[in-house]
C-alpha cells in the first residue's frame, strides 16, 4: 500500500494552514483591494438600474419624472457625484448640478471605474448617453484605521502564521491524524469569519458553531453542540419539508447546496433571513463525514430591497396618478364645455395632422360647414339659457346621423364644422341633409329650429386646413343667400359668384 511520508503531510498541511490564513485575512478585509470587484459589480448594477429607469422616463416623455428621479439619486446615493442625460447630437437633456464639473470624459472615450456612459435606446433606437459620475474607489478602500491594508496584510500572516504554524507542528509531531477533533487553530479562523458556520457530522449532529454564528442566534456554543441542527427553528422559504434542508441533501446527494434561503424565527417582531451554502465532508474513500455550513445574514439587504420596491411602487402609482391628471387636462383643452363635443382647436389640428401626410391630398376628405338659421333672434326672443339649449340640441341630432370616428367641433357661436374622412362629395351631401332634417324635426321647447349647411371636398383643389375651411365657409354662405335651411356642395362657380357679390357689395359702399 502506498503511503505518503510525513515530508509530504507536513508540506501539505502547511500548505493549506497559509491558504487558510489568506482566506481568513480576506474575510475579515485584510488583504488589499479585495472589495474593488464587488464595488465595480454593484456600480454596474446600480447603473443599469438607473438606465432602465431613464428609459421609462423617455418612453412616458416625463421629463419632471427624469429630473426628480436624477436629483433623488445623487441626494440618497453617496457614492455618485452626479448624472447626466446627452442626446445622440451631444446636447445635454439635463444633467444635475455638479455634473458639467466633474464630468471629464470626451465623446471618444470609453468608460471608467469612476465615469460610466450607457447608451440609452426605445424600441431599438439610440436616443442618448446617460453619463454616471462616481467617488474614487481608491480613496478609502485599501486603507484600514488609516494604515495601508497590506501592512495590516504582513502583520496578520506574521502573527496568525507563526501561532498556526507553531502549535500544528507540536500537534503532528504527536499525531498525524487531527481528524477525531476539530483543531484549535481552524476554530480559531472560523471564529474570526463575519458568516456563520455550523459543522454537522454525518448524523447532522452539531460538532463546532462559530462566534459569530452563536451571536446571532442569541445562545452559547455549549448548548449547540451534540444536538440535531434541524432542531434550532430553521424555516425554509420554499418548503417545510425536513428533508429538503440544505445539509440534509447535501449529505444525501453528495453535492453542495448554494443560496438556500431560509429563516428562522425568535419572535413576531424579530426574524433573521440567512442564505446558506451546504458543502459536503468526505473522508479518503469519498465516504460522507458531515457538513460544513454556511450562513450569510441578509434580513438587513432584504428589508432595504423591501423599502426599495415600496418606494418604486410609491413613484409609479404617482406617475400614474399624474398621467391621469394630464389625460383630463388634455380633454379639457380639446373640447367644449357647452356641447362637449371638439373646440376649434383641435378641429384645426385634426385638419393639419391630415395635411401633413403624403397622400393627403389623393384621399377623399369632407368638410361640413354647420350654422344655425336666424340664432340671433331665438337669443333676443326666449333669453340666452334657451339659445344654450338650442346648441346642444343642434349638436346632439348631428351627432347621431354622422360615423363614429368623425370629428364634430364647434367652430364658433351656433357655428359648427364636421371632418369626414374617406367619403365622396355626394355621400357628404346625403350625410348633411340627414342632419338638416334631423335638426328640423326635432323642435326645441316647441321652437323650431332649422340650419343651414355648405360641404366641401379636398378633392377640389384645397392645399391647406384654411383653403379648405374657406370653400365650406363660401358654400355656407350661398345656403344663407338662399333661403336658409339648405345643404350647398362648393364649386368653382359658387366661389366666383361669392367673389363677385362681394365686390358688388365694396363697389355699392363707395358710392
Amino acid at each position: 500500500m502506498f503511503k505518503i511520508s510525513p515530508t509530504i503531510q507536513l508540506s501539505v498541511g502547511l500548505v493549506f494552514l497559509t491558504i487558510s490564513i489568506l482566506l481568513v485575512a480576506q474575510a475579515i478585509g485584510l488583504a488589499p483591494g479585495i472589495k474593488d470587484e464587488n464595488r465595480l459589480y454593484a456600480r454596474e448594477k446600480l447603473a443599469e438600474t438607473i438606465a432602465l429607469q431613464t428609459t421609462i422616463a423617455l418612453k412616458r416623455d416625463d421629463r419632471f419624472f427624469l429630473e426628480e428621479m436624477f436629483r433623488q439619486i445623487v441626494r440618497d446615493t453617496p457614492s455618485i457625484l452626479s448624472l447626466g442625460l446627452r442626446r445622440t447630437d451631444t446636447s445635454v437633456v439635463f444633467q444635475t448640478e455638479a455634473h458639467a464639473k466633474v464630468w471629464n470624459l470626451r465623446l471618444t472615450d470609453n468608460s471608467t471605474q469612476t465615469h460610466i456612459k450607457l447608451p440609452i435606446g426605445i424600441n431599438g433606437v439610440k436616443k442618448g448617453t446617460l453619463e454616471i459620475t462616481f467617488n474614487d474607489l481608491s480613496s478609502e478602500s485599501d486603507k484600514l484605521f488609516g494604515m495601508p491594508r497590506l501592512v495590516w496584510l504582513v502583520v496578520f500572516i506574521c502573527i496568525s502564521g507563526f501561532t498556526t504554524f507553531s502549535i500544528y507542528l507540536k500537534r503532528v509531531l504527536r499525531h498525524l491524524d487531527p481528524s477525531s477533533v476539530v483543531p484549535a487553530r481552524v476554530r480559531n479562523a472560523l471564529n474570526t469569519m463575519a458568516e456563520g458556520v455550523l459543522i454537522l457530522d454525518k448524523r447532522g449532529q452539531i460538532v463546532l458553531a462559530n462566534e459569530s454564528l452563536v451571536v446571532k442566534l442569541a445562545t452559547i456554543e455549549d448548548k449547540l453542540i451534540g444536538r440535531k441542527a434541524s432542531e434550532l427553528g430553521w424555516k425554509l422559504e420554499v418548503s417545510s419539508n425536513p428533508e429538503k434542508l440544505p445539509w440534509v441533501l447535501s449529505q444525501k446527494t453528495g453535492e453542495k447546496q448554494v443560496n438556500v434561503r431560509m429563516r428562522i424565527d425568535f419572535s413576531e417582531n424579530k426574524k433573521v433571513l440567512f442564505s446558506v451554502n451546504s458543502v459536503p465532508i468526505t473522508d479518503e474513500n469519498g465516504k460522507s463525514q458531515g457538513t460544513i455550513n454556511s450562513f450569510d445574514d441578509i434580513t438587513e439587504l432584504e428589508e432595504k430591497n423591501s423599502m426599495l420596491n415600496k418606494m418604486l411602487k410609491n413613484i409609479v402609482e404617482k406617475q400614474r396618478d399624474i398621467e391621469q391628471k394630464n389625460e383630463e387636462l388634455n380633454y379639457l383643452a380639446t373640447r367644449d364645455p357647452l356641447t362637449n363635443c371638439f373646440n376649434r382647436r383641435y378641429l384645426f389640428d385634426a385638419l393639419n395632422e391630415h395635411f401633413a401626410r403624403q397622400d393627403a391630398t389623393h384621399k377623399e376628405f369632407c368638410v361640413l360647414m354647420l350654422d344655425i338659421d336666424h340664432f340671433k333672434r331665438i337669443n333676443d326672443t326666449f333669453g340666452h339659457g334657451v339659445g344654450d339649449t338650442v346648441i346642444k340640441a343642434v349638436c346632439d341630432a348631428v351627432k347621431t346621423k354622422i360615423r363614429r370616428g368623425d370629428i364634430i367641433a364647434r367652430f364658433g357661436g351656433e357655428e359648427f364644422c364636421i371632418l369626414l374622412s374617406e367619403i365622396t362629395a355626394e355621400r357628404a351631401v346625403q350625410l348633411a341633409e340627414a342632419c338638416r332634417m334631423a335638426i328640423e324635426n326635432s323642435p326645441v321647447d316647441e321652437i323650431r329650429v332649422t340650419a343651414s349647411f355648405g360641404i366641401t371636398s379636398l378633392t377640389y383643389g384645397a392645399t391647406t386646413p384654411n383653403e379648405l375651411v374657406l370653400q365650406a365657409d363660401q358654400a355656407l354662405y350661398d345656403s344663407k343667400n338662399n333661403g336658409r335651411n339648405k345643404c350647398t356642395l362648393w364649386s368653382v362657380s359658387l366661389a366666383e359668384k361669392n367673389q363677385s357679390t362681394e365686390d358688388d357689395s365694396s363697389f355699392a359702399r363707395t358710392q
